[in-house]
């Protein structure tokens, strides 16, 4: 049965008693029932205000009024100390241990949800982003195995044409020969220097630096053989004919003593002697100071001509000699017109150590030999001829002869560390201009 009791004060506190030692009952404040069944005229304590019961009988059924459950109410105690949304509920037969805090609201859910689709979706961008990464790695990776592959085999390629080409340029020099015993050995060298190239192209690893390096090596011994091959069509037989007797031996002695040697060419001669051409450094020291004797011997002859210094060019490095011979001196072909040109052949006739070649200090007995030595033109400047040639000590003012027989120049000087290969000479243009001033 249910029974009703009378409104609670409205401080009354929520209370829990019990009927007996296992029945407990349960009392709302602000309601004013009791939800259990009690047996009539049962006293209950418990603790807090004092409460009373009646016992009422039930009503019909049909005198009941329609079910309602009335809203929840605050203790009259917290109030305010509560949000209205967090009020207790307590579910009908309930025990102490049904009280339970209240559950989230739909508001904190549905920030959880927000927060948890915003992490989803920060996840999938940077799964995104690593496999797009991943795929440029990829792709990076491969294209640079690729690249590597396909410059190995360029290289390899490279490698195979280098040696078809120094194999070709072995072959022609095997063909060539030279009119000269310095051409000779001139080709000798050259095809040494490529066999030795060969074996290079075959040790090498074929990496890139080293393929650039046998490439200007294999440049330079090409350009070598063209020359070669360029002056070996020079007939160094005739030039030396038509020139041979113009070239001298200069003997210079200064006051203190010392003395040395260098080669002069006549380029002018009458019944009582000549004009010779040499170089300035040759009869002038260091300060500047004249020799005190000065002899000219001619190719094969060995009979020594006192001569004398008659003029000098301060822009360039030319002298010229007059000696003094009854009947005259032989002179060279002549003096060309034209500037010589880079690749052209030319010969160069003079005494390169002077006397210090075999047999050359029995010259008073066996009388001087002047050496002929051919080359090619590899440089030209308004003051200056590069020769790819051979000079030494003793070949300053050397004429240098194109394949005609003409004076092109005369040889001042060599690069050091070339092993006399590369060889220096002032253009005859500066022979006629010191005539010219003489005159």
């Amino acid at each position: 049965m249910e029974r009703t009791l009378a409104p609670p004060p409205r401080n009354t506190l929520r209370g829990v008693g019990w009927a007996d030692e296992k029945r407990p009952y349960y009392f709302i404040s602000g309601t004013g029932r009791l939800r259990d069944v009690l047996p009539a005229s049962m006293p209950i304590m418990f603790s807090g205000p004092r409460v009373e019961f009646a016992s009422i009988p039930d009503p019909p059924p049909s005198a009941l009024p329609a079910s309602h459950t009335p809203p929840p109410m605050e203790t009259s105690a917290f109030q305010g100390a509560r949000p209205a949304h967090q009020q207790i509920l307590i579910p009908q037969g309930g025990s102490p241990g049904s009280f339970r805090l209240p559950r989230s609201t739909a508001g904190n859910a549905g920030a959880t949800t927000r927060i948890k689709i915003a992490v989803q979706e920060q996840t999938k961008k940077h799964r995104t982003v690593q496999y797009v990464l991943f795929a440029m790695l990829l792709l990076v990776t491969g294209a640079y195995f690729w690249s590597n592959s396909l410059n190995e085999r360029r290289l390899v390629a490279q490698r195979e044409l280098l040696l078809g080409q120094v194999d070709s340029l072995v072959a022609q020099i095997g063909t060539m020969s030279g009119t000269t015993q310095a051409l000779q050995g001139a080709l000798d060298s050259a095809k040494a220097e490529a066999e030795r190239l060969k074996q290079r192209i075959n040790a090498s690893g074929a990496t890139g630096p080293e393929i650039a390096q046998l490439k200007a090596q294999l440049k330079a011994a090409t350009q070598q053989q063209r020359n070669l091959a360029q002056v070996a069509t020079v007939d160094g037989a005739a030039i030396a004919a038509a020139n041979r007797d113009a070239v001298a031996i200069v003997f210079v002695q200064f006051p203190d003593g010392r003395t040395f040697t260098g080669t002069a060419f006549a380029i002018e001669s009458d019944a009582n002697g000549g004009l010779l051409v040499t170089n300035r450094h040759v009869v002038v020291d260091s300060v500047g100071r004249l020799p005190e004797k000065v002899g000219v011997v001619f190719n094969g002859s060995n009979q020594n001509f006192r001569a004398d210094v008659v003029a000098m060019s301060h822009e360039t490095d030319v002298a010229l000699l007059k000696t003094s011979v009854h009947r005259g001196i032989p002179v060279v072909k002549g003096i060309a017109t034209s500037r010589a040109q880079v690749g052209e052949p030319v010969g160069v006739f003079g005494f390169p150590l002077g006397l210090d070649l075999q047999k050359g200090a029995d010259w008073r007995q066996l009388g001087v030999a002047a050496t002929l030595t051919l080359g090619t033109v590899s440089r030209t400047l308004p003051d200056l001829i590069q020769l790819d040639s051979y000079g030494a000590q003793g070949s300053s003012g050397s004429p240098i002869f194109n394949r005609a027989g003409m004076v092109v120049g005369l040889v001042y000087g060599g690069e050091k560390g070339s092993n006399g290969r590369i060889v220096y000479g002032v253009p005859a243009g500066a022979i006629k201009a010191l005539l010219l001033r003489r005159e």
